[in-house]
């Protein structure tokens, strides 16, 4: 014998049935919304990690031509005084041994003479060290070039041209010559406040990227 349904229980089975629904779909929701966080969250903290990378690859190619730069006028500022030196020794023999008849010309001619051998000697050297400071500058330049295509799409347009100013000016062409080489470690010296500075900036964007700022 079937009893009827009573009102009552259907509408306890409807509300219980529209409460499991309820919380099926809340709880599929729910999974998604945490899904697209964490995605979201790792794309970020992915943006941020390029920013730091960039940044750190940045400050070493800086600091790391700013030692080449010093170590070139370092080696080239000693090669220059031997080489001096050398000349004054030369002058003093060639004026002894030529008398006080030995002309202008003659004295340069025989200190040229004498010192022949140490100016190739010192003229090899020098050509050494350009050579191999031109390489190494060159492959840091290479690196701050790519850190900058890296950092161009994730911090604002100002700051990247700050960025691509002071890498274009520290790494201009310039005649090689030991006054200009002086000259280029001093560019580095002045624009150190301003590419630490720069570096601040970067690390700030780090925590935009994070959400912290």
């Amino acid at each position: 014998m079937m009893f009827p349904m009573t009102e009552p229980f259907l509408s306890i089975v409807g509300g219980g049935l529209a409460a499991a629904l309820v919380t099926i779909l809340f709880n599929v929701w729910w999974d998604k919304k945490k899904e697209r966080s964490a995605q979201d969250w790792e794309f970020k903290r992915y943006r941020a990690n390029l920013i730091h990378v960039a940044a750190f690859g940045l400050m070493d190619a800086f600091f790391a031509a700013k030692t080449e730069i010093d170590y070139l006028v370092g080696t080239l500022g000693t090669l220059a005084g031997t080489l001096g030196q050398l000349s004054a020794q030369a002058d003093a023999i060639v004026r002894q041994q030529g008398g006080p008849q030995l002309t202008v010309a003659e004295l340069e001619r025989r200190k040229s003479e004498l010192l022949q051998p140490f100016g190739t000697y010192n003229q090899q050297q020098v050509d050494l060290r350009w050579n191999q400071y031109e390489q190494k500058v060159k492959d840091l330049e290479a690196k701050a070039q790519s850190y900058l295509s890296v950092l161009e799409p994730l911090i604002p347009a100002s700051l990247h041209h700050q960025i691509v100013t002071l890498v274009t000016e520290l790494s201009a062409d310039y005649e090689w010559n030991l006054p200009n080489a002086r000259a280029r470690l001093q560019l580095f010296n002045d624009r150190l406040p301003q590419f630490q500075a720069t570096h601040k900036k970067l690390a700030t964007e780090i925590e935009v990227q994070l959400d912290r700022r």
